[in-house]
């Protein structure tokens, strides 16, 4: 039998280095939630997620280098869902979701190009570019077909993207979706922050008690070159025309507090698709996913079985 003997005194010194070492990264991650809070909870999110066994990786889209989360597995008769997310977002933003999906689908999520670990696509931000690097994407990682999911921003996106593609989409998710708004509200873009209040406000549908390093990181985030590229892209995030040529059975899931894009907005889509469903739900602001994971599981769950 293998004895190690440890000198006397060295087991405090170790506890000590332990704790200063712990009470470092304390204070470390402490600073770096005040000075960058979105950036800092978003790394953890993917830490969290990569540590639940999903995978992180690059996928080259034309030469643009597109960040993805990747899990569960692939093989015959598994369904894939994708899973996009909104303007200014990440694939973190499915993060509450993902690891439970993944028990029954392969699923994946991007970060569209100019957004999250993506960088902006050579031609410049717009409308047309995102939904043809989601398009690239599927392509390149020989996706045929798959449940479309989005939210916000990236439920325009996979409006545009069925309606081109109707063979891929084999049902589609649509989470307080964009794109029957001509012109972004200006809410978009707080400059200081009684406007980031005031958009927290909107999302959440609740009274605001955001603290005020956060609200200065909603400023920094608004001031972002390539969102406020993609803001003043001179092509409207509009999918009127787009909604009539859904071939696929649609879910619309709405939060009822949705002040951004308020729940009237589901309703027109609903009344313009030829086979949809509405769910209203209450108590949710403008992203399901974070705000009802548990429902929009069961939802997806349940319409994918």
């Amino acid at each position: 039998m293998l004895e190690r003997t440890i000198p006397r005194g060295y087991k405090g010194q170790r506890g000590s280095w332990v704790a200063l070492a712990g009470a470092a990264l304390v204070v470390a991650g402490g600073l770096a939630i005040y000075r960058r809070p979105f950036e800092t909870v978003r790394s953890a999110l993917r830490l969290g997620l990569r540590l639940r066994g999903v995978s992180e990786r690059t996928v080259e889209v034309d030469g643009l280098p597109v960040r993805c989360l990747e899990a569960g597995r692939d093989g015959p008769g598994r369904k894939t869902l994708v899973l996009v997310h909104g303007l200014g977002g990440s694939a973190a933003d499915w993060s509450f979701v993902m690891p439970r999906l993944s028990r029954n689908y392969r699923v994946l999520a991007l970060d569209l190009p100019g957004f999250g670990d993506t960088p902006a696509p050579p031609e410049g931000m717009s409308f047309s570019a995102l939904e043809r690097y989601l398009g690239g994407f599927l392509d390149r990682l020989g996706v045929e077909r798959a449940a479309l999911t989005g939210n916000s921003l990236g439920g325009a996106v996979v409006i545009r993207h069925a309606a081109r593609n109707p063979e891929r989409a084999e049902r589609l998710f649509l989470l307080d979706s964009a794109g029957l708004l001509y012109d972004a509200p200006p809410e978009l873009e707080p400059r200081n922050r009684e406007q980031a209040r005031e958009l927290t406000r909107l999302v959440t549908g609740e009274p605001d008690r955001t603290p005020g390093f956060v609200l200065d990181g909603m400023v920094r985030r608004a001031a972002d070159p390539d969102r406020r590229a993609y803001l003043r892209s001179a092509e409207p995030t509009d999918v009127k025309d787009d909604l009539p040529r859904i071939q696929s059975p649609v879910t619309i899931i709405w939060g009822e507090r949705d002040r951004l894009i308020p729940p009237d907005h589901g309703e027109r889509m609903h009344a313009a698709l030829r086979d949809s469903e509405l769910i209203m739900l209450g108590d949710v602001g403008h992203i399901p996913q974070l705000q009802a994971p548990r429902e929009v599981v069961r939802l997806v769950n349940e319409r994918l079985s």
